[in-house]
């Protein structure tokens, strides 16, 4: 199970996720296009923290909606 963030950053906010299997942790951040990418600097930039919440929901329903699939 993913553990969904938004996080502060210098420029704005940003969402990220992290999954812990045993000793090993994946930490993505949501990018432009909607994907997840181990790169921070490549993360989608929100403004408001708003926002960041609704891209947030809207992001978690849809892997919900993939993974039910």
């Amino acid at each position: 199970m993913y553990e969904y963030k938004v996080i502060r950053t210098e420029m704005g906010w940003i969402i990220s996720r992290k999954k812990e299997m045993g000793r090993l942790m994946i930490l993505q951040y949501l990018n432009w296009y909607g994907l997840w990418t181990p790169n921070k600097w490549a993360a989608r930039v929100f403004y408001k923290r708003e926002d960041a919440v609704w891209a947030l929901v809207v992001v978690k329903r849809k892997d919900e909606w993939e993974k039910s699939d």
